[in-house]
């Protein structure tokens, strides 16, 4: 099947959205799916594993912010150029995508090194149990290996996405996420004669399907139709645009690093009212990552259709964009947040059928964070603009406001001082997400994202 061209998608109708989104729903699916199947797996060796998981899913889900400093700052330059009609050359879309390899196998090199090294001392920084920190830090050292794949990845993922075209990563990611999940029991509990490495074998298993979707897709890049001139990603197109991309994407991997990475902190404070919090936490999580699926594709459309958009000056266009995703967003998150509120204890209880204490912590967080998402529907999109624009500073400032100044304090004072305990934490952060909206929309409002230069 052949991939689209790149062209201009027309950004105010709700096929442009769908057509940019439901690959990427369909591709977070099957992560979320996997990620499902993998605790399931691991819930088998009991709640110390779990927890284990549940620490490192936090930590994971952090270092994936800094994979946004090439994931944003490449989808920002090469839709904007594509907009444009700047295609060929060393400054357009061709070059920029090279270059953008080029530094996200750098990043990607940096990034794993140093977390491979630093894989025991952050899991000591929680305090948990001795078993848990082992089975934590056997589990995170693979992962933190992945990223020299998860880095040059994501750049080639926004190529075809600042083109209009996601199926190509999404064909990619589903394939590899169920080569993953029938890999997973091989590997944990030495299946077919394999080692049995328990929680490491998940992280392993993981390694290997990053690899390997890696050469797959560099493979599919060389035959797919970009609709400007490929770059050759052995040619070195120099480094004329890393300035520009970082500028635009550490501030965006900032942005997305602050709230996972401070919830590191939060996770030291339930840590310390035992194992059934930190389980409930790392369950509720992954339960609800489907909530953000389609957070996730209308962002990456809204994202897209913006920077094409800004491409041609056609700012009115992206007016009707906003209006037509927000309509959509909310629809979606009252119909599947119902469904998280009714049966909370049911969804919790599948993954811990025996820890009564984990269920109800569980499915108060879990309501908890459905009234929060209904904020989360509207500063999706309203963030998504700015970072297809180029404009992500403002985000980051706001992000680490509504997580440093707004969260943790609040967090601490409630959990603590207040001894409300864990629960305490779950109020902390559904507010902390009210905040991140209501700051978002007076930003975009001011209308300086129109003008930000990429």
């Amino acid at each position: 099947m052949s991939a689209p061209a790149s062209h201009s998608l027309p950004p105010g109708s709700y096929r442009s959205i769908w057509t940019l989104g439901w690959p990427v729903m369909v591709n977070m699916g099957a992560h979320t799916l996997f990620s499902l199947v993998d605790l399931y797996w691991i819930g088998s060796l009991g709640t110390d594993a779990i927890a284990a998981v549940a620490l490192c899913g936090n930590i994971m889900f952090s270092m994936f912010g800094l994979t946004i400093i090439i994931q944003v700052g490449a989808l920002a330059m090469i839709s904007r150029r594509i907009g444009a009609k700047q295609l060929a050359g060393v400054d357009g879309a061709e070059g920029v995508s090279g270059q953008a390899f080029h530094l996200s196998l750098v990043l990607g090199l940096v990034v794993a090194s140093l977390g491979m090294l630093a894989a025991r001392p952050i899991m000591a920084l929680f305090d948990a149990s001795a078993e848990v920190t082992e089975l934590g830090t056997a589990y995170l050292v693979p992962m933190m290996a992945s990223f020299m794949a998860i880095f040059p990845g994501m750049a080639l993922g926004a190529v075809f996405t600042a083109t209009g075209n996601t199926r190509t990563p999404m064909y990619v990611g589903v394939v590899f996420n169920i080569v993953n999940a029938i890999l997973d029991p091989f590997l944990i509990f030495g299946w077919g004669g394999l080692p049995a490495l328990g929680v490491a074998g998940a992280s392993i298993a993981s390694l290997i399907c990053q690899a390997l979707g890696l050469l797959v897709l560099y493979r599919l890049y060389r035959r797919r139709d970009l609709g400007f001139p490929r770059a050759r990603l052995t040619r070195w197109y120099g480094t004329g645009a890393w300035g520009r991309m970082l500028r635009i994407g550490v501030p965006g991997g900032l942005g997305a690093l602050t709230r996972p990475f401070s919830t590191l902190f939060l996770l030291k404070v339930i840590a310390s009212f035992g194992p059934a919090g930190v389980a409930a936490f790392g369950i509720v999580v992954r339960s609800m990552s489907f909530t953000w699926l389609y957070y996730g594709a209308m962002s990456t459309a809204v994202s897209t259709l913006t920077g094409q958009s800004l491409g041609r000056g056609d700012v009115d266009g992206i007016r009707l964009l906003v209006r037509k995703s927000i309509r959509l967003s909310i629809l979606l998150s009252l119909a599947l947040g119902l469904l998280y509120a009714v049966f909370a204890r049911e969804i919790v209880g599948i993954f811990e059928q025996n820890d009564a204490q984990v269920i109800e912590l569980g499915a108060s967080f879990m309501r908890l964070l459905v009234l929060a998402n209904l904020a989360t529907a509207f500063s999706m999109v309203w963030g998504a603009v700015m970072q297809g624009a180029g404009d992500t500073r403002p985000p980051m400032v706001i992000a680490i406001l509504s997580n440093w100044v707004v969260k943790l304090p609040l967090a601490y004072w409630l959990a603590i001082t207040k001894e409300v305990g864990v629960e305490g934490i779950w109020w902390a952060m559904a507010i902390s997400i009210v905040f991140d909206a209501a700051a978002l929309l007076i930003w975009y409002r001011r209308d300086r994202w129109k003008h930000a230069q990429v």
